[in-house]
């Protein structure tokens, strides 16, 4: 049997572990493969990255992925750490490596944040797959 791949991307945030959860809710361990992505997205100042904060939100990103693997003991489980735009680098990521299902936790965005567009309206509209939102 072979298993579905699923992209599951994370911040720590307790909303978007809420995804993970949904997961355990539905799949057995034996009928998916999880990738759990987070996305540090870094801000250029002259073309250059101070090294330190790059090194510090690396470090903050693995906590990230490893508690989140945690939550899905037992499960196949591979994290993902990448930069940039949150949008495009889940995008991209679903894409090349040919997920059949991206599963994200419904935001609850300031007015500002909904005028500009989030990543998850963004990821509905362009996404090649399926997208899974779980409520809150």
């Amino acid at each position: 049997m072979t298993k579905r791949k699923i992209l599951i991307p994370v911040d720590g945030t307790d909303r978007s572990m809420h995804s993970l959860d949904w997961i355990k809710k539905l799949f057995e361990k034996d009928e998916i493969q999880v990738t759990l992505m987070n996305v540090v997205e870094m801000f250029m100042a002259k073309d250059t990255m101070i090294k330190d904060k790059m090194y510090r939100a690396q470090q903050i990103s693995h906590r990230v992925l490893d508690k989140a693997e945690k939550e899905l003991d037992g499960y196949e489980v591979e994290k993902y750490l990448t930069f940039g735009y949150a949008d495009d680098k889940i995008l991209k990521k679903a894409e090349q490596d040919k997920f059949d299902m991206i599963v994200m936790t419904r935001s609850t965005k300031t007015a500002l944040d909904r005028m500009i567009g989030s990543v998850t309206s963004k990821i509905i509209k362009n996404a090649n797959t399926l997208v899974a939102i779980i409520p809150e």
